[in-house]
This record gives structure tokens, sequence and C-alpha cells, in this order.
């Protein structure tokens, strides 16, 4: 596990964030049972603006998902980010096809959100760079398998549309309260 990137209180983007098979085990998880765990357009889930413009990405809410309590154990468990007080986290996952992308926002509702990375490969033409703007930095994080970013609220942010229509951009995301 490797933090690479830190706004201090505000942002963290750790890489290798589980073991390699813990990470093997999520990634064919969610591709192999990707038809069956029922997918759903964000649009009726999602305040509009989320997703003026561009469309909306597929998701599904998760509970007690065996192959994803690991992840939320270790996030709340790890030594470049400490989270406290956090009496839920609600887990989804999100597949990003062509032209799906996430306007600018903040999450307000919540305390921290977290999203860790399926996708093994990810060509920098495909788009779908999570975006991040505060007072004290600005930037761009590419997709990396494995790595996870965790943003503090209220940090704006957003996804850039995917470009591809070969591979969709898949994520966990994790909020937290």
């Amino acid at each position: 596990m490797k933090l690479i990137y830190n706004i201090p209180d505000k942002l963290w983007w750790i890489h290798d964030f589980l073991d390699k098979d813990h990470y093997k085990t999520i990634h064919n998880s969610i591709i192999k049972e990707r038809r069956d765990i029922n997918l759903q357009s964000a649009i009726d889930v999602w305040d509009k603006n989320l997703h003026n413009n561009l469309v909306a990405p597929q998701r599904v809410d998760v509970s007690a998902y065996p192959p994803i309590e690991k992840l939320k154990w270790k996030l709340l468990n790890n030594s470049f980010f400490k989270c406290e007080d956090i009496s839920s986290i609600n887990t989804s996952i999100h597949y990003m096809k062509k032209s799906s992308g996430i306007n600018w926002h903040s999450d307000n509702k919540w305390k921290y959100g977290a999203t860790y990375y399926i996708n093994t490969k990810w060509n920098i033409h495909w788009g779908g760079e999570f975006m991040f703007a505060d007072t004290d930095a600005y930037g761009f994080l590419p997709i990396v398998g494995n790595s996870l970013v965790i943003v503090k609220a209220p940090l704006d942010h957003k996804v850039n549309p995917v470009l591809s229509n070969i591979m969709p951009r898949m994520s966990v995301q994790m909020f937290m309260k």
C-alpha cells in the first residue's frame, strides 16, 4: 500500500490498496456477475445536475457482498486515512460506459466518499479521470486498478466522460456518515 497523493485532511490517493489476491477476487466477482447484479441507470437515483448532458452511470447498491467486505474493513483500518465517528457506509458498484460521467459536486450529505478502481487496465485516451478542485490544489487522478481515492466532504470533484466503447470504467463507491 502506497500513498501517492494527498491534500491533508481532504484527499488521499492510495495505490496497491488490497493484496493482489483480494483485488483479483473483487475484480473477477464484479466482472463475472455484472449481468446478474441488476445494474440500473443512476437517472432515477441521483440529482439530475450530476449527469446533466452526460449518460448517467449504471449502478447498484450492495450490502453484505462478501468480496467487498474486506475492502470496507481495510478502508476503515488503513495507516494513511483515519476516519472518525463513522456510523454507516453505503456501498455501490458503478459501471460507466461511453459518454458516462459525473458533473462537479461535493458530496455534502456525507463525511467521506471513496472510489475503489476495479479496472486492471485503462488507457489514458479512454477518459473517465477523477478531477478535483480546491483553494489549495486542483488536478486529476487517472484510473489505476487497485487504487483508492478518498475525499472528505466538501471537496469539489467530478468524473470526466468515458470515451471508450471498448471498456467500461468500473469502481466500488463507498459513502460514509
